[in-house]
Formats: structure tokens, C-alpha cells, sequence
């Protein structure tokens, strides 16, 4: 029996997905792309899309990650668990005892973590990320500021630095975030131009020579092998696809026909890298803080099974959340993050010229330096990225940290191998032996450092692993 013949595709989503769908009752907006596919070996050879489908593919790199990990936590498929041990980060700051952050405003801070770039993301034809839009608050109470400088938040759990009380009065006026305006339709890539999509998501302006390049590469002579079909996609399904592109290298071939199809490189050779790449130099390296961690192994097999730590690994596990993806790709892994489908993107818009395709040079700024968009960070992240203000001057804000540390300075904690963070006590550390199934007698500790080269090991591992220290420190250990 031949392939079947695939005319018009919305994507085959899970059963669960399928239920989100159709509780939804207002009717939300679709975008479709074309597929050409391979029929005689199920696989999709490459998509063509305009400036909606791109723009939102593009507007990837400017989420945080703690957004990324909010927003798939909406998707009931568990066929593939996206982004690693950050979803335990998230979940671990969720459930953290707000009696060791500094203030209840850290939490708020990064578990809503905001991109520099969500006012033009408010423009996208889908709008995936529905982080609400910025506000001000200030404190009801202290009315008079006549002998007082005025101190806002866009928290409502906020304690106004006079009074004590919750700064819970909405400010309205000329602090608010203005719309960004977006001429031209397109957000940040030209509305008259045609893009092609490969199936691991290098984006290329269309031309008849790299469609006929792409399907010559994939060995494929025969016209009648092919066809075009119509992919649908709303809101979900580009969630879905998020999901699946931070999972998969073959994201096309998986929605259209659930299978994964090896990528071969076509275009850009080489877009698998290791951290090993990567050159720190000494000034970085040793300008960088050190961290001191001790870990638990297991005596027999020499597995890591947990560390301890105080504040200092804490905040900066955290401080992932707030980081665009973007800024973890680009600045952060030189384009070699592991995850192959965002440093395709990454590296499509690094190539891209522009005027002729993407909008403005401020515009691809914003994609590709993204860094942070909240303005405190803490003194322990050892990457040395500094938040950036997305309105108004620092002078105004009232600082969440107490010296300069998302954290009190309030004892120590354990970091399970997949990112679970727990005060530390005597039952917690029996009874994460217990549910190891490790003996009481067949541990051993150690104590090691970590700087910069082993932070960026560990931010890599936790976008994809689910025993990230295991696989970010094990060369420091002594097996």
C-alpha cells in the first residue's frame, strides 16, 4: 500500500489539545503556511510562510525563559517534556517559602519575567505570550510627596519604603507603556517578501534556487515524490510547535506526520555544537564570581545524587527565568546552545540583511540582544547580564532585593540532579536518599566551584536534560 495523500493539514495535536481547542469559544485567529512534503518518505522538505508565520518564529528569541516555561505548562501532551530541568526551576520558585526571598516581589518579578521587545510582540497576528501589560503602582497612603520622592512598582505586593503599607493604587498617565506602532504590517520582517522554512527552522528569503537546493540535497529527483499541502495553526498549535522545537530537530515532519525524521545538514553545516566550543577568555573567566557547592554521590556508582548550597546557587538558578531565549542562544552559547531549531533562528536572523528583509537594525538588536527585561538582577549571577529598565529611570522604582540579592542570606538548600530546590534540613536530606533509593552508607561528599565556564554548562544542561547537574559538573568530581 502506497503513502497516503495529504491535501489540507491542521496538525495532528494530542487527544488533550484537541479538547483545549474545542472549548474555546470565541474563534481565534489562524495563520496558515504551505508544506511541500515528501510523500514516499513522510517527511516535510521545507515550509512556505510570509511575514506572519516569521515574525512569530522570530519573536521566540525574545521570550524569557520563565515565560517559555509558563506558557507550555498550558500543553497537556507529555509525549515530550519540553525544555529540560527549567520546568522544575519554575515550579520549585512557585512553590519556594517566600520567607527566604528578600521580598515577595522577587517571586512576583521572575515568575512573570517581561521581554524588552512585548510591546512589538503585542503586534504578532497570534499573540502566544499573554503576559499582562506593564502597570504602576504606588502607595495610596503617602499622598503628599511634597517633601517625598515618589516611589512606584509594578507589583502589588509591594511595600512602599515610608509607610510599610501595600503600594496597591494604580498609577495611569504619561508613566504608562506606550503601544509601539508597527508600520508596514510586518512586526519585525517585511510583509512583501516570501520565506522558506526548513524543517528544522532556518529561515531564508524564498527563491527558485534554494527550494530546487533543498529538495536535490534531500536526494530527491522525482516531482511526482512531492506535494503541497496547507498547514493551519492557531494560538495552540504554535504553542505546540514552541514545544516541539525546543524538543526535536525535525519539527514539520512531527506535526504533519508524528514522526521524526533525521536532520541532514543543508544549509548551514555544523549547527550541532558542544559548550566545549565555546572560547571563555581569561579576563572572563576570572572576572567572573565563584560559587562554592557541596555535592552528595553515591559511594558505589559515583552518581551525583543532590548538592547543597546557600543563597548564592539559588538566586542564580532563578535568575534563568528572567534571561531571554534569545540572549541564551546568541550571547550567551555563540549560537551552539544544543537546542538546534532556536540556533537556526538564531542564526537566520544574524544573516539576515537589513531594509530588504527585516524592518530596522534596532529590530534585529532587539532579537538578538535581547538580554533582561526587568531591571534588578542579582549580584550572583555570574554571567554578568544586567536587567534593563523597559520604561522608566531606576531612580523611580523601589528596589525588591536586599543587598543586591533576590535571597536572604537564610542557610542552606538542596538542588535535586533535575533542578528541584527545597530548604535544606536533616529529614529533607533523608528523605531525598530515600526516594533515591540510596543507602545512608553509601554516600560520599564534595566540595567544588563553580565560575563561569561551569554556569554556562549548567544553563545548556538545563535546557534539555533531566540530570543537569550530573551532566553540567561531572568533570569536576572525583570519581
Amino acid at each position: 500500500m502506497g503513502p497516503p495523500t495529504v491535501k489540507n493539514v491542521l496538525f495532528r495535536p494530542s487527544s488533550s489539545l484537541i479538547r483545549i481547542m474545542a472549548d474555546t469559544t470565541a474563534k481565534e485567529a489562524k495563520i496558515s503556511i504551505k508544506v511541500i512534503i515528501d510523500k514516499v518518505n513522510r517527511r516535510v522538505v521545507y515550509a512556505e510562510a510570509d511575514h506572519t508565520f516569521v515574525d512569530i518564529l522570530f519573536c521566540f528569541m525574545t521570550l524569557p525563559l520563565g515565560t517559555i516555561v509558563r506558557l507550555l505548562g498550558k500543553l497537556d501532551d507529555k509525549k515530550y517534556e519540553g525544555f529540560g530541568s527549567l520546568k522544575n526551576v519554575y515550579q520549585s520558585l512557585e512553590d519556594f517559602p517566600e520567607c527566604y526571598l528578600s521580598t515577595e516581589e522577587c517571586k512576583h518579578m521572575l515568575l512573570n519575567p517581561r521581554s524588552l521587545s512585548i510591546d512589538h510582540c503585542r503586534n504578532l497576528k497570534l499573540q502566544i505570550d499573554d503576559t499582562e501589560p506593564l502597570k504602576y503602582f504606588k502607595c495610596a497612603a503617602c499622598a503628599d510627596y511634597s517633601s517625598y520622592q515618589p516611589i512606584f512598582s509594578t507589583c502589588t505586593k509591594a511595600k512602599c519604603p515610608k509607610c510599610g503599607k501595600l503600594m496597591t493604587s494604580e498609577v495611569t498617565g504619561s508613566i504608562q507603556q506606550a503601544k509601539v506602532c508597527v508600520s508596514g504590517g510586518g512586526v519585525f520582517v517585511s510583509d512583501i517578501v516570501t520565506f522558506i522554512v526548513t524543517d528544522d527552522l532556518c529561515v531564508m528569503p524564498y527563491t527558485s534556487a534554494s527550494s530546487i537546493q533543498l529538495v536535490t540535497r534531500l536526494g530527491i529527483s522525482d516531482k511526482s515524490c512531492l506535494e503541497e499541502i496547507k498547514l493551519d495553526m492557531g494560538c495552540e498549535e504554535i504553542l505546540h510547535l514552541l514545544k516541539m522545537a525546543l524538543s526535536l530537530d525535525s519539527v514539520f515532519t512531527y506535526l504533519v506526520f508524528h514522526r521524526v525524521e533525521p536532520i541532514r545538514d543543508i544549509l548551514i553545516p555544523g549547527q550541532s555544537g558542544t559548550l566545549d566550543q565555546i572560547d571563555l577568555t581569561e579576563k572572563e573567566e576570572s572576572s567572573s564570581s565563584k560559587i562554592h557547592l557541596e555535592v552528595t554521590l553515591q559511594n558505589s556508582t559515583g552518581k551525583l545524587l543532590f548538592a547543597e548550597a546557600q543563597e548564592d546557587f539559588i538566586d542564580f538558578l532563578f535568575g534563568f527565568l528572567s534571561i531571554p531565549l534569545g540572549t541564551v542562544v546568541g550571547e550567551l552559547m555563540k549560537g551552539v546552545s544544543s537546542l538546534t531549531c532556536m540556533d537556526n533562528i538564531f542564526k537566520s536572523i544574524s544573516n539576515m540583511s537589513v531594509g530588504r528583509y527585516l524592518k530596522s537594525q534596532e529590530i534585529k538588536d532587539m532579537l538578538l540582544k535581547a538580554h533582561i527585561g526587568q531591571q534588578y538582577s542579582s549580584k550572583h549571577q555570574v554571567f554578568r547580564l544586567e536587567g534593563i529598565p523597559l520604561l522608566w529611570s531606576s531612580k523611580y522604582h523601589k528596589d525588591p532585593r536586599i543587598d543586591r540579592g533576590l535571597l536572604k542570606q537564610s542557610g542552606m538548600f538542596i538542588v535535586t540532579n533535575d533542578l528541584i530546590i527545597t530548604p535544606s534540613s536533616s529529614y529533607s536530606t533523608l528523605n531525598t536518599l530515600n526516594d533515591l533509593k540510596v543507602s545512608f552508607f553509601d554516600i560520599k561528599r564534595e566540595e567544588i566551584s563553580i565560575g563561569l565556564t561551569e554556569g554556562l554548562k549548567i544553563l545548556k544542561a538545563s535546557l534539555k536534560s533531566h540530570s543537569t547537574l550530573t551532566d553540567s559538573l561531572e568533570h569536576l568530581l572525583k570519581m
